[in-house]
């Protein structure tokens, strides 16, 4: 296995042999309660002589207590948990700026800044969102890392600041990347999320509750990966990938969202006869991006390493 060694004062960087063991052998994952942190944690721990530190105390054993938002409890957590790599999960989906600054923005910050003053010798993964694209035109696709931002949501906005500060930091010495997830697919997402919202309704549905599954316009083009196709990607990311670099975290696969949905609802033995589309059912405000899909060449080529 090899690892990417970032650069040091008068060096390059490089890339070494080193054993999984000796890659990963303490792991800290911020957020680890939500639907990808549960599947990233499991894949973990299935690692021989990986230790897995979460801070979500309520669930996990190996556990630092935290409050992202606190950079001494930041501090804390991360003198005693002595982290290989950290993977920051963390983060706010709403649109309200104050917490979306707070834990999207100076929690990462929080987190980079004792790296660097405490010389932690840790690799750092901060989680990105295709949110930072923002406005893109339909012929910009598939979507390369160096792409200029221009987000139009707070979330987007808060992480693309993120992945500045990443940015930032790794150029003053920090071991700092950035995974940018696009659409995450499987059980127990959020119900902030597309698909997350369709699971609600036909737990609903099935239990008589609802009649109907109620959509926005499902014109739009996306990319949905995998919680497993993720979090193998990130593990990938954090291993292999170069201090200060983006990647994206997809399938590089356009599919039409009235296409994802018909399968979704089929694999629950429904059909789309029970759908009501229309523009006032949709939970987004704004500007909706017609078509996105990721660019895979950067991480397909840390995936065949």
């Amino acid at each position: 296995m090899r690892r990417w060694i970032p650069a040091s004062a008068g060096m390059t960087g490089v890339l070494i042999a080193e054993s999984v063991i000796e890659i990963m052998k303490t792991v800290l994952i911020t957020g680890a309660n939500g639907a990808l942190g549960r599947v990233l944690t499991a894949r973990l721990k299935a690692e021989n002589g990986v230790r897995v530190v979460t801070t979500d105390c309520a669930t996990e054993n190996g556990c630092a207590a935290l409050d992202v938002r606190e950079p001494k409890q930041m501090a804390k957590a991360l003198t005693d948990a002595k982290p290989d790599i950290v993977i920051h999960l963390a983060a706010s989906f709403t649109n309200d700026f104050a917490e979306a600054y707070a834990l999207n923005v100076e929690a990462a910050r929080n987190l980079l800044a004792f790296a660097l003053t405490s010389k932690m010798e840790a690799r750092i993964v901060l989680i990105g969102s295709a949110a930072e694209y923002g406005a893109i035109r339909p012929d910009d696709n598939p979507m390369p890392e160096d792409r200029i931002l221009n987000p139009v949501s707070v979330y987007g906005l808060t992480k693309a600041w993120q992945t500045q500060l990443a940015g930032f930091y790794a150029g003053l010495g920090a071991d700092a990347v950035v995974a940018r997830i696009f659409n995450l697919d499987g059980p127990n997402l959020s119900e902030r999320l597309f698909i997350g919202r369709i699971q609600k309704q036909i737990r609903a549905l099935q239990a008589s509750e609802r009649k109907t599954i109620d959509v926005g316009p499902l014109s739009a083009i996306r990319d949905y990966v995998s919680l497993e196709e993720a979090s193998r990607q990130i593990l990938a990311i954090a291993r292999y990938g170069k201090a200060g670099q983006v990647y994206n975290v997809a399938s590089g696969e356009p599919v039409l969202m009235r296409d994802l949905l018909a399968r979704i609802l089929s694999a629950h033995g429904l059909d789309m006869s029970i759908v009501r589309e229309a523009e006032s059912l949709s939970n987004r405000t704004g500007y909706d991006v017609p078509v996105i899909y990721a660019d895979m060449t950067r991480t397909n080529q840390l995936m065949s390493l």
